[in-house]
């Protein structure tokens, strides 16, 4: 009985291990809305720009400081955008669907009580050609 139960043990040992070492950082693919994304609206440009450490920060272009910062959790097709900093800065987090190709990243919005951001996030957004 005790060689059953050990051999029991030592079999899902290695399939622990061989799961861990094949498994290894496939939950974390890569983001596809990292990067640098353009808008412009009532002749300004709003650069977006989407880190791959949850940090994203809007710049309008022509002033000199970043206008607005946060962080986002991604859940499926949906991303919460909760701001932490910049003169637009809001108290409560938004949430909208995205769809994203080579070129563009959509913006739908699901629920965002800021109307500010929401006139800023929802619409299509253009890859960067200078993506940082």
């Amino acid at each position: 009985m005790k060689p059953a139960i050990f051999s029991r043990a030592l079999l899902l040992i290695a399939a622990l291990l061989f799961s861990t070492v094949t498994c290894y950082g496939q939950d974390n693919p890569s983001n596809p809305l990292k990067g640098k994304w353009t808008k412009s609206m009532n002749e300004l440009t709003a650069s977006f720009v989407i880190s791959s450490d949850n940090k994203w920060e809007v710049e309008f272009t022509g002033d000199d400081e970043l206008d607005v910062w946060g962080s986002y959790v991604i859940a499926g097709n949906k991303i919460t955008f909760t701001d932490e900093g910049g003169q637009y800065s809001a108290d409560e987090p938004g949430v909208y669907e995205f769809k994203v190709d080579d070129t563009s990243l959509i913006f739908t919005m699901v629920d965002d009580p800021v109307y500010g951001r929401s006139m800023l996030v929802e619409g299509t957004w253009s890859k960067a050609s200078n993506e940082e």
